[in-house]
């Protein structure tokens, strides 16, 4: 950890060990430099464990099988030097149910602009849920950032629900575009992509680490939620 670094976080540690929220900061490598007890206790880490100068894949805990995601958050975060949010669904606290968690990163910038860190913050997402995703695989982190420029957000928004296997009729609904528009949007999508089908798609998505998006208008409509 760097001393201006330090010297940030240590004068926002006093409110984060008050917050009943998980706060918490990495450096650059994405190794910890502070967490407070609310996010241990999401983890259900054990009551005497450090976090400090550890990796998430060091941590004794289900969502350190997800380091390499998160570590391109901190990345993307730091890159854009702004917030970057994600939505977490892992087995946390003592009961180990799946719960889900927005966890905005906020880039760390010292006095000659360089970006140290990230600080992170966890938000229950409460009774929103998802619904209609039978085919999301949980635990799972999807990230609200799309990954590249390469498709508009539009299309973007499109390649979420064909990855989801929403069908043509859901997406127009969804979206409230008409056939032909969403039609031509995905052979848009597809000539991007080199590829001639969905299920081509789908395996471009997943080869280029690209399928872990998530639209925040997904988020926009209120509805009951059931994840199967």
């Amino acid at each position: 950890m760097s001393r201006e670094a330090e010297s940030i976080i240590s004068t926002l540690i006093p409110f984060w060990e008050e917050s009943e929220e998980p706060w918490g900061a990495r450096d650059d490598a994405s190794i910890f430099m502070f967490a407070n007890r609310r996010f241990c206790e999401l983890l259900n880490l054990p009551r005497d464990f450090s976090v400090e100068g550890r990796t998430d894949e060091e941590l004794p805990a289900s969502v350190s099988e997800f380091q390499k995601e998160f570590r391109i958050h901190d990345r993307a975060c730091m890159t854009r030097r702004d917030r970057a949010t994600s939505f977490e669904v892992h087995p946390y606290e003592k009961e180990q149910n799946m719960q889900p968690w927005f966890f905005d990163k906020f880039p760390i910038v010292g006095r000659d602009r360089q970006v140290l860190g990230t600080i992170f913050h966890g938000r229950p997402v409460g009774a929103l849920m998802l619904n209609r995703l039978n085919r999301l695989t949980v635990p799972t982190s999807l990230v609200f950032t799309p990954p590249t420029e390469l498709f508009t957000p539009r299309e973007w928004e499109i390649i979420f629900y064909l990855i989801q296997q929403f069908t043509t009729r859901e997406i127009c609904a969804r979206l409230q575009l008409k056939r032909h528009t969403v039609c031509n949007y995905v052979q848009n999508i597809f000539s991007k992509a080199g590829v001639s089908s969905r299920s081509q798609l789908i395996e471009y998505c997943y080869a280029h680490n690209i399928a872990n998006y998530i639209p925040e208008s997904f988020f926009e409509r209120s509805e009951s939620i059931v994840i199967r």
